[in-house]
């Protein structure tokens, strides 16, 4: 499954995508920039941003973006185009590696 199907999928099914669960779950380590390349301009979708605020573990105050997929009018198109390509490219077996320490 290519990073572009797998966040597809992901915000099809409703899921949510942050800077944290990016980079777990989907290897990105910049979420901003591929969201805006792999979904938003080949889609012609615009997702959600919500600012989450929180503090670090050492007490400091920080902020991030958490993207969604909203189910509106204005996405409706690139929604469908979504499920096509998904679709039309059906996903590999994906095989889960272990990074060695």
């Amino acid at each position: 499954m290519t990073r572009k199907q797998a966040l597809t999928q992901h915000l099809l099914s409703g899921g949510k995508l942050s800077i944290l669960n990016g980079y777990r779950h989907f290897g990105i380590s910049n979420i901003s920039r591929e969201v805006r390349r792999l979904i938003e301009q080949p889609f012609n979708v615009n997702l959600t941003r919500k600012k989450m605020e929180g503090k670090t573990k050492y007490g400091s105050y920080c902020t991030w973006l958490e993207y969604s997929l909203a189910n509106s009018r204005i996405n409706a198109g690139g929604i469908k185009e979504m499920r096509k390509s998904l679709k039309e490219n059906p996903a590999k077996k994906v095989v889960k590696m272990k990074a060695k320490s």
